[in-house]
């Protein structure tokens, strides 16, 4: 029994390819191979690329920079970084959960045009750079309403 777990730990590392056969490997090969890295705005995808491949930053933004890869929303209404071959696929897959997101702003009374100067709103306030989200609410000023505690319910 212990051989075979080893051997089937062994091909799980190989399939994510933390056995050493992507060293050397692009950032998007590695994607391509190993999987999408969920990112969720953390270092997830930093640590998945150094894993597998030795991808330190400065080369994953550089390949992010270059299209290469991208963080875009996909699956399960989450972001992902994703080699450029499947920025389609990741965004067909992300469209349900947008819909339902709007549904649920919807249902909470938040019109069209609200989400429509919410948008502008954001844009404006990273126009300077980049901020956190606290800063981001902070630079929108009432653009960004509270939906109270059913908004917070709804995530």
């Amino acid at each position: 029994m212990a051989e075979k777990v080893a051997r089937l730990q062994a091909w799980w590392a190989h399939r994510q390819g933390l056995d050493g056969s992507l060293t050397g490997a692009s950032a998007a090969d590695v994607l391509t191979r190993a999987g999408w890295a969920r990112s969720v705005g953390g270092s997830c995808p930093y640590l998945t690329l150094f894993a597998r491949a030795g991808i330190g930053r400065a080369e994953a933004d550089r390949a992010h920079a270059a299209l290469e890869i991208h963080e875009l929303p996909s699956a399960g209404g989450c972001t992902y970084v994703l080699p450029a071959v499947d920025f389609a696929l990741g965004l067909k897959l992300g469209q349900p959960a947008e819909a339902v997101r709007f549904k649920t702003g919807a249902k909470l009374g938040v019109t069209d045009a609200e989400i429509d100067r919410l948008a502008a709103s954001v844009l404006d306030a990273l126009r300077a750079g980049p901020l956190d989200p606290g800063a981001i609410k902070d630079a929108m000023g009432p653009a960004a309403r509270h939906l109270g505690e059913p908004g917070k319910k709804a995530g």
